[in-house]
């Protein structure tokens, strides 16, 4: 990586926020630096090829990424999973070598750095230290992962909404940040749904003194309430 000293701060910086990389040495950190490129994405930037990823590796460092895939029954994109500051993809292709079938778009302006996959697996051959954060960030992924299969399977719309609302809570703020700007195309491809059935549940609970909107942000104004929703269908 080819940048001013200032630059280099700001990534450094950024890198001991993340757990994957918060306890390497300075060294370590500064050889994944050298093999690591800075890259812009603006909004609804795609990632379609699934092989891609087979060849390069990616950390986000601010912006908001969603991984998808194509629901050819009711034709419409299913999200599995969102990616924001300190997340990675893809992981699962890191550790065994083999495609992953997800695709990628940027639900807002993105800063990533890129890594050639096999230049990173040489590193991680002289820093194994990192396999251990690796795992853990790898199972807390595969447990989410599973426990979305089943509540898509399980519970109705209304209680799979307010699960994602009450996932992505700040409880300092009531903000839904991960969640404010999407439209709800994107809630609803959250949550295996349409954009009418996201619409009908928001105004419910906006009228059950749930939520309130503005602009695209959702603020929690009745955490309690929005607990019982899902207490009542654990």
């Amino acid at each position: 990586m080819n940048i001013g000293l200032e630059k280099y701060r700001y990534y450094t910086e950024l890198m001991r926020e993340n757990d994957l990389f918060s306890d390497i040495s300075h060294d370590a950190l500064d050889q994944l630096l050298e093999i690591a490129s800075a890259q812009y994405w603006p909004k609804k930037t795609c990632i379609l090829d699934p092989t891609h990823t087979l060849y390069t590796f990616y950390i986000i460092l601010s912006g908001k990424v969603k991984g998808y895939v194509f629901d050819d029954k009711h034709d419409r994109p299913l999200t599995l999973f969102l990616l924001t500051q300190n997340d990675v993809f893809d992981v699962f292709t890191l550790i065994n070598g083999k495609v992953h079938d997800i695709r990628y778009e940027t639900l807002c302006d993105t800063e990533v750095l890129r890594i050639p996959m096999y230049k990173l697996k040489e590193w991680i051959q002289d820093n194994q230290d990192v396999y251990k954060a690796l795992l853990k960030y790898t199972t807390d992924k595969m447990m989410r992962m599973e426990n979305y299969i089943s509540n898509l399977i399980m519970e109705d719309t209304s209680i799979r909404l307010a699960r994602l609302l009450y996932n992505h809570v700040d409880p300092a703020s009531n903000q839904v940040e991960i969640l404010n700007g999407l439209t709800h195309d994107e809630l609803g491809a959250l949550i295996g749904t349409t954009r009418t059935m996201v619409g009908r549940h928001i105004q419910s609970f906006k009228e059950e003194g749930i939520l309130k909107t503005e602009r695209r942000e959702i603020e929690i104004t009745n955490l309690e309430l929005l607990q019982q929703k899902i207490s009542l269908n654990p």
